[in-house]
């Protein structure tokens, strides 16, 4: 699949999904503004179900008028979907959106927030002007393909949008781990972990446990060690088109694969974990046209920033 970074392009809505975080008010508050905001337009609003307080609130307000759906039928219902709080809610529904090249329309509801970057006070004269027919700004991010296999079986493969991490688990004890790129020994590990990350993910976990910054349009994947018991073992940029093979050779308690932070699988000794680029479809994000990738840097991080 040839790579997009970005473009933009006048997106056909008709059909709008709402994504909100559970119990916070202010995201309530302002999905019911969006809705109402919306509905005057003329579109249709499907509301995720799991979004508990605000279908309450917009039920009692809107009635019949919005349709509460559950959140992993909105990929084939919805044109554009909305997504109100932080990049764990925001995570949660872009790995159902990916494959159906549904637009992200990220909201930013008070916290750091990368993958969420438009801000209220701008979002709903963005909407009505993606509704007016103005180009959409659009980032296309790339995926990784994750997979587990034990004793040649296939235990899971899917997509992540941040990282896969390999982590001890409760009992503080440093696991053993073998790394090959593309069928080549690299190195073996002793640490509490490591970290695969997306050059979208390479400012969030990965960046904590020292990573890079990457650039997002890049096609690249980084290896960040968490706490290596070996100070020559630093994180490692590699080739997006690179295939990554991870053995857990020793297991002393234990260990966990877990996905974007929002699934986790009890891995055994000699799993191997494979992670490649998705080369089946990318991410799209609506970005705000008034900012790129460094000013959020500058905004989120105090990148490059003097006290």
């Amino acid at each position: 699949m040839k790579i997009t970074t970005s473009q933009n392009k006048r997106l056909k809505i008709r059909n709008i999904g709402i994504v909100v975080r559970h119990h916070q008010p202010l995201a309530d508050a302002f999905a019911m503004d969006l809705a109402q905001f919306i509905l005057s337009r003329g579109y249709r609003v499907l509301l995720a179900d799991e979004s508990l307080s605000a279908v309450a609130a917009l039920k009692q307000s809107f009635g019949s008028k919005i349709k509460v759906v559950a959140k992993g039928r909105l990929p084939e219902l919805v044109d554009l979907v909305i997504v109100l709080g932080g990049d764990g809610t925001f995570l949660s529904i872009a790995r159902l959106m990916h494959s159906h090249s549904i637009p992200i329309f990220g909201i930013n509801m008070g916290q750091l927030g990368f993958l969420t970057e438009i801000k209220k006070a701008e979002a709903i004269g963005l909407l009505g002007d993606l509704m007016s027919g103005s180009p959409a700004k659009i980032s296309y991010r790339s995926l990784l393909e994750v997979t587990l296999k034990r004793k040649n079986k296939t235990i899971f493969s899917g997509p992540v949008v941040n990282d896969t991490v390999i982590s001890k688990g409760a009992i503080a004890r440093i696991i053993g781990l073998s790394v090959l790129v593309n069928g080549h020994w690299v190195h073996d590990v002793r640490a509490d972990g490591i970290i695969v990350a997306t050059p979208t993910g390479s400012t969030a976990y990965s960046l904590a446990a020292g990573g890079p910054i990457i650039e997002p349009s890049l096609n690249a994947i980084v290896m960040s060690p968490i706490c290596p018991h070996s100070l020559t073992q630093r994180p490692l940029v590699i080739s997006g088109d690179s295939e990554i093979q991870i053995l857990l050779k020793d297991r002393p308690g234990h260990v966990l694969l877990t996905l974007d932070g929002q699934d986790a699988i009890d891995m055994k000794e000699d799993d191997v974990v494979t992670v490649r680029r998705f080369r089946k479809h990318q991410l799209q994000l609506i970005s705000s046209p008034s900012r790129d990738f460094y000013s959020i840097l500058r905004e989120k991080l105090n990148f490059g920033m003097r006290n």
